[in-house]
């Protein structure tokens, strides 16, 4: 993940920025206001000015860099199709070391976010934070799977040769009911998977599971996002 405080604007962002270098650097259990404020250029006095201590600072860190994430949604800076978003988005949750986009987690920071959702459980603040950025990634993988749906509508349209193939995936995909699956149920899932891959990257030194997890997902999408109504 590149550094987002490079060029800090005003001291709280000199701040986060300190705590996000020392944050990679120590993780979370040995971090503390004494090591942010070895990486920050000014007095070290001033993170205690500003804030009462390291659990408030890594709050307002995570906010401001999902804040950044929004922003980023909302000029269309992933330029990428939908299903490559999809995609880069697995890459970077399932195995953070091969994955060289500028918004991706590094291994060190997710490993450390790791850390810090696990203070969610007893930690109002981080509570609060993990349900926002759940929201919010939400909102990112749903309209991203409704767009590559809408994509595979298109070119079924276009090919009819395909359409075939594709109207077995979708009765494949869908419910005995015959329901068709929604955007939003394909993004729960992703996050899902996603976050428990997180967790088991983070926490383990085997790794070899990554290739199977990663076939899997793409096969998920595959037989599913042919089901997918665009307009649900």
């Amino acid at each position: 993940m590149e550094d987002p405080f490079t060029e800090p604007a005003d001291t709280r962002e000199a701040i986060l920025g300190a705590a996000f270098r020392a944050l990679c650097e120590h993780g979370y259990a040995d971090l503390t206001i004494q090591r942010i404020g070895e990486e920050f250029d000014k007095s070290p006095s001033l993170v205690y000015h500003h804030y009462d201590g390291k659990d408030e600072l890594l709050v307002d860190l995570l906010e401001f860099l999902l804040d950044g994430f929004e922003s980023a949604l909302s000029a269309d800076a992933f330029d990428l199709p939908p299903r490559a978003r999809l995609d880069t988005y697995v890459a970077a949750m399932t195995d953070p070391s091969e994955t060289d986009s500028g918004h991706a987690p590094d291994g060190r920071f997710l490993t450390a976010v790791v850390e810090l959702r696990a203070q969610a459980a007893t930690d109002d603040a981080y509570r609060a934070h993990f349900d926002r950025s759940d929201r919010v990634f939400q909102t990112f993988l749903e309209q991203s799977v409704r767009e590559a749906a809408a994509t595979i509508d298109a070119d079924a349209a276009a090919d009819p040769d395909a359409d075939a193939a594709i109207d077995a995936d979708v009765q494949a995909a869908r419910s005995p009911a015959g329901d068709a699956v929604t955007p939003a149920e394909v993004a729960a899932t992703l996050q899902a998977l996603a976050s428990g891959a997180m967790l088991r990257w983070a926490t383990t030194n085997d790794h070899d599971w990554i290739p199977s997890v990663q076939r899997g997902i793409h096969r998920y999408l595959e037989t599913t996002l042919p089901a997918v109504d665009p307009d649900a």
